[in-house]
């Protein structure tokens, strides 16, 4: 059993640079690190439902980012450019996570919060990327890759630059 002084993180030492909000920084493309589930959820953005898998870094130079793994296995994404290759490829990320964590579901339809509740405070390696900038200049970061954390090599990427030449 865990008391509220028991953190996740590590020790709680009370010091300034570990109680004082750091500046967020996007976390560099191609970052590899251990990450533990907070949560693994049904969610739904605009009207389209999907799943979404929200990670913590235990390790490396971010520990303790958060970033977001969306699973697009629920309903056709209209932005997306090819949807069912989208969901298989997330419905693969799906059985690959059941696998790598000897989990099995419960049931041959979706899964609800409470199947995924199982996922919870499971530790992987993860495999981190960035967007491109969008229309308003933001990037953001992204789960690509889901890993055994046995053996895991945590490593830090590099930072997409994108540079704008008048031609």
């Amino acid at each position: 059993m865990t008391g509220f002084w028991d953190s996740e993180l590590g020790e709680v030492t009370g010091s300034a640079s570990d109680a004082f909000a750091k500046s967020f920084k996007q976390i560099p493309d191609g970052t590899m690190a251990l990450a533990r589930i907070e949560s693994f959820i049904n969610d739904e953005y605009q009207g389209v439902k999907f799943l979404t898998v929200n990670w913590v870094l235990t390790d490396g130079d971010f520990k303790g980012a958060k970033v977001s793994q969306k699973l697009k296995v629920l309903d056709a994404d209209p932005r997306d450019k090819d949807p069912v290759k989208t969901r298989h490829r997330g419905l693969n990320m799906i059985k690959l996570m059941y696998q790598l964590f000897n989990l099995k579901p419960k049931h041959a339809d979706a899964p609800t919060d409470q199947d995924l509740a199982v996922f919870a405070n499971k530790i992987a390696g993860i495999k981190i990327r960035e967007t491109e900038p969008n229309d308003q200049g933001k990037q953001y970061n992204w789960v690509s890759e889901v890993h055994d954390s046995k053996g895991f090599k945590s490593e830090t990427g590099i930072s997409v630059v994108v540079t704008h030449t008048n031609t």
